[in-house]
């Protein structure tokens, strides 16, 4: 085997190495958790969730959240119909969605529904025609 035979199969491994490469960039991901699947959206409804969140602190409707081994509490300072978003850093499969149908002060996650480590909390809630927003981060023991 002579250099350029040589030459031509270090070049055609380099080759197929760089389309492997390629290909396994191009292919979508379907487990990506960094990404929500409406971000576009999101973001042209910013502005709502801005005056959301700046109801809440105007209002002095900011909840209260507790965390610790029995689980996850939220306190609001006046009865109200909520949806509570967790959203799992480590594993979007994890992700949980609890909701009111009645007006309610009180909010207890038990600790079974959530697992220990780093969440973003959503909460979306209403008192009358007033909607709120509160988001924070999570430290679950």
């Amino acid at each position: 085997m002579n250099w350029g035979t040589k030459l031509t199969i270090g070049m055609v491994l380099f080759m197929a190495f760089i389309v492997t490469l390629v290909t396994l960039m191009i292919k979508p991901h379907k487990a990506d958790s960094l990404i929500e699947a409406d971000y576009y959206e999101k973001g042209q409804t910013f502005d709502r969730d801005y005056d959301a969140r700046r109801a809440a602190f105007d209002d002095q409707m900011l909840p209260t959240i507790q965390t610790g081994r029995q689980g996850v509490g939220v306190a609001f300072p006046k009865s109200v119909t909520y949806t509570i978003l967790l959203r799992n850093l480590a594993d979007a499969n994890l992700d949980q969605t609890f909701k009111s149908a009645t007006a309610s002060t009180q909010a207890d996650i038990p600790a079974n529904k959530v697992k220990a480590g780093s969440w973003l909390l959503r909460i979306e809630y209403k008192r009358g025609p007033k909607e709120y927003l509160y988001q924070d981060k999570l430290l679950i023991p």
